[in-house]
């Protein structure tokens, strides 16, 4: 039987997973405290990371297709050049986050906090933006 390991309720602070398979073996970071964490270029697809603490974190490059953010604290990320087609970040808050150059196709931001984010073309989104970039 295959053991499942979860990261939840694990706080771990500005540490880079950009070299370890364990990052991309480990699906599971609901309720994690992952603040300044370095996850780029890794493949996360399906990752879970619902209320998840990530501020500060670094995503850039990495593939998240199907991740799911709902709930997570986000503020200030990277997801850089990042793979976020089909991603849920409903309810998130991604104030300050930098979405630049990443592929946002079928991402569900219904109630997210995107207020001055950097938008995928670099548009930074205006005061109050939940939803969408405006």
């Amino acid at each position: 039987m295959k053991k499942i390991i979860s990261a939840a309720f694990i706080t771990l602070v500005f540490i880079s997973f950009s070299h370890f398979a364990f990052a991309e073996s480990h699906k599971n970071y609901e309720k994690a405290k992952l603040e300044g964490m370095n996850f780029s270029n890794l493949n996360l697809e399906g990752a879970n990371f619902e209320n998840a603490e990530l501020d500060k974190a670094n995503f850039k490059n990495a593939n998240l297709k199907n991740a799911n953010f709902k709930g997570a604290d986000i503020e200030k990320a990277t997801f850089e050049g990042a793979n976020l087609e089909g991603a849920n970040f409903e309810n998130a808050d991604l104030e300050e986050a930098s979405l630049l150059n990443a592929n946002i196709k079928n991402v569900n931001f219904k109630n997210t906090e995107l207020e001055y984010a950097i938008w995928t073309d670099g548009t930074v989104c205006g005061a109050g933006s939940v939803g969408s970039c405006w």
